[in-house]
């Protein structure tokens, strides 16, 4: 009697330990969840290359108009009657006249020293802004007939040194930058769609928003003047939240070609078994 109550004893301590085992096994314990919930997410890194072309938008002729005379009144009138016939003339070649800053200025007259120069000279800084494609030197020529006298960016000592006169400028040089990024991106994420890597993750041909720009590269591919003499290629690099550079000037009008190189991060999940 005592071995079967035994035996039952058994049996039913037997059943329990293997139901306890059953219910484990089909609920995924407190650690697992937990492990699968701070899993740390997942970084790709990519790179993609781009090219463009850029010409001129416009052409400046940067210097300014002086006049002398023994009064300010009668220095300022003259200059007034040069700077109307120059701004009648550029108008005829669309193009527009933006006036800088008017210098005044007073020569002290040396003791003992007698000069015939008027002692008053008032200078006018100026731009004269063209098409890229106008005639340029001979638009220069026919101001400098109509009293067009100082020349480049120093306009109150212009003597005995060379000045650049004309630059070439670009209309919208950021916007040329912003989609040759954007082509740059769209390479990128084709070049990693393509790999092992991104199996299970790329289900789309369009760049996903959340790729993260690390830094962005823009060389040109031409040694290019500067206004000092010398000749390099173009470089900017920008890094994430950085503002693109601002435009270079072109000593002459020039088409000029660009290469990118971008290097981005992406944020995601390994494919789910």
């Amino acid at each position: 009697m005592k071995q079967m109550k035994f035996a039952i004893s058994v049996l039913v301590i037997v059943s329990v330990f293997a139901g306890g085992v059953k219910a484990q096994s089909s609920a995924p314990s407190a650690a697992f969840v937990l492990a699968k919930v701070i899993e740390p997410p997942q970084y790709f890194s990519m790179g993609g290359t781009c090219t463009t072309e850029i010409s001129p938008s416009e052409a400046v002729i940067l210097g300014g108009v002086s006049s002398a005379a023994l009064k300010p009144d009668d220095a300022i009138a003259e200059l007034d009657k040069q700077l109307g016939l120059m701004k009648s003339y550029v108008s005829e070649k669309h193009g527009e006249i933006q006036m800088m800053e008017r210098a005044r200025t007073l020569k002290n007259p040396q003791p003992g020293i007698q000069k015939s120069d008027p002692p008053f000279q008032v200078v006018q800084r100026l731009q004269i802004l063209l098409p890229a494609n106008a005639p340029v030197d001979a638009i220069l020529e026919k101001l400098i007939e109509l009293g067009f006298d100082r020349f480049g960016d120093n306009v109150l000592n212009n003597y005995n040194r060379r000045e650049i006169v004309i630059r070439y400028r670009f209309a919208d040089f950021d916007a040329t930058l912003k989609e040759l990024q954007k082509e740059c991106i769209a390479d990128a994420w084709a070049e990693w769609c393509s790999t092992q890597t991104s199996k299970g993750i790329c289900d789309s041909k369009t760049p996903p928003p959340e790729l993260d720009v690390q830094w962005f590269n823009v060389r040109s591919k031409e040694a290019l003047m500067r206004a000092e003499g010398s000749s390099a290629p173009w470089q900017f690099t920008f890094n994430r939240g950085q503002r693109p550079p601002e435009a270079p000037e072109l000593m002459g009008n020039v088409t000029v070609h660009l290469i990118g190189n971008i290097n981005l991060t992406y944020r995601g999940e390994e494919e789910k078994p």
